[in-house]
């Protein structure tokens, strides 16, 4: 989970932040967040993770899968695609927005820090739709501090792919995102667009 928030912060900017805690704060008068419900139904070779966000997404039931009812984090479901890496993965993310924020002025926030790292290429920035709702699906390659082990604190500068897929509903953002290596980028991509699309709002 760690490895996983790490990653995903850094690459997803805004969306992925997580909310810091105050070091040496011996007391806490805020009262605990109600966990979101959510649900996994496994069919066959599949497994669907209902979130109570507004979202369904289906995956293989054979790859690992990080999840969290936790309303404070904002990545919801990461799936591992590489047994042997903890950066390939496709993971969804939600932010609440305020009401009436434009697809376009979404996803320009999530992106405003991502554009910042070094090397950073757009390669592609293309509409489409997501059930049924206007989305904007970005394809673009940095140079960012990810954590490829499980020692807390360890980064290393690593170039990543990225496929960033945007949209709204109800006053929630909604990033469907897939990230991996170059040199792994394709060759999960097939698996990775699969699950991408299997992303249903609710």
């Amino acid at each position: 989970m760690d490895n996983r928030n790490l990653i995903t912060a850094l690459v997803i900017a805004a969306l992925i932040t997580l909310a810091a805690t105050a070091a040496g704060c011996t007391t806490n008068t805020s009262p605990s967040p109600t966990p979101i419900p959510s649900s996994q139904t496994t069919n066959g070779n599949n497994t669907t993770f209902s979130s109570g966000t507004g979202f369904n997404v289906t995956y293989p039931t054979s790859l690992k899968a990080d999840t969290t009812t936790d309303p404070t984090t904002q990545v919801k479901i990461y799936v591992y695609l590489n047994p042997n890496s903890k950066v390939d993965g496709v993971n969804v993310g939600t932010v609440a927005l305020s009401a009436g924020q434009t697809l376009g002025s979404f996803a320009d926030s999530q992106m405003a820090n991502v554009t910042k790292y070094p090397n950073y290429q757009e390669i592609s920035n293309n509409t489409t739709t997501v059930s049924g709702q206007p989305a904007q699906t970005i394809v673009f390659q940095g140079l960012v501090p990810v954590q490829l082990n499980t020692t807390p604190a360890s980064s290393t500068n690593t170039t990543l792919k990225v496929t960033e897929t945007f949209v709204i509903n109800n006053n929630t953002g909604y990033v469907i995102a897939y990230k991996a290596v170059p040199s792994d980028y394709d060759t999960y991509l097939a698996q990775a667009q699969r699950i991408m699309s299997s992303f249903v709002l609710t």
